[in-house]
């Protein structure tokens, strides 16, 4: 009986897990991922004010994270935004599990996506259908 309770606790706490993805600035503290963003913040150059501000401090607009899986690989998709301007100034990351190394698209007021990283074309599509919402 003990068995039993002890496999069901932790496939509870497995889903309980899986289902809260973190957002972006609860992950970047932690060093394989705050190493990636700042490898990936250097190309992005000129970096908007609120992108710039977001990376020293890590405080602002920011959504719920979501795994993805492209080309049979394990990504975290997140992003973070301008205050008042979410749907058109928003920047998506996409980091390889575990944090190892970050992509990045910025998208603009209607512009086409700028990307970062040196992302594939299937990551590129991923994260322009991700900065479209």
């Amino acid at each position: 009986m003990r068995l039993v309770a002890t496999i069901a606790l932790c496939l509870l706490a497995g889903a309980a897990g899986a289902a809260e993805a973190g957002f972006l600035f609860d992950i970047l503290p932690k060093a394989p991922y705050r190493d990636a963003w700042a490898r990936l913040m250097k190309d992005v150059q000129p970096t908007p004010d609120w992108l710039l501000r977001f990376s020293k401090d890590y405080d602002g607009m920011s959504g719920q994270g979501a795994s993805v899986t492209i080309d049979g690989k394990p990504y975290e998709l997140y992003y973070v935004c301008e205050p008042q301007h979410c749907a058109t100034r928003r920047f998506e990351a996409l980091f390889e599990a575990g944090g190892k190394r970050a992509y990045g698209a910025l998208g603009f007021e209607g512009a086409p996506p700028a990307f970062y990283g040196d992302p594939t074309p299937a990551m590129q599509e991923a994260l322009s259908k991700a900065l479209k919402g």
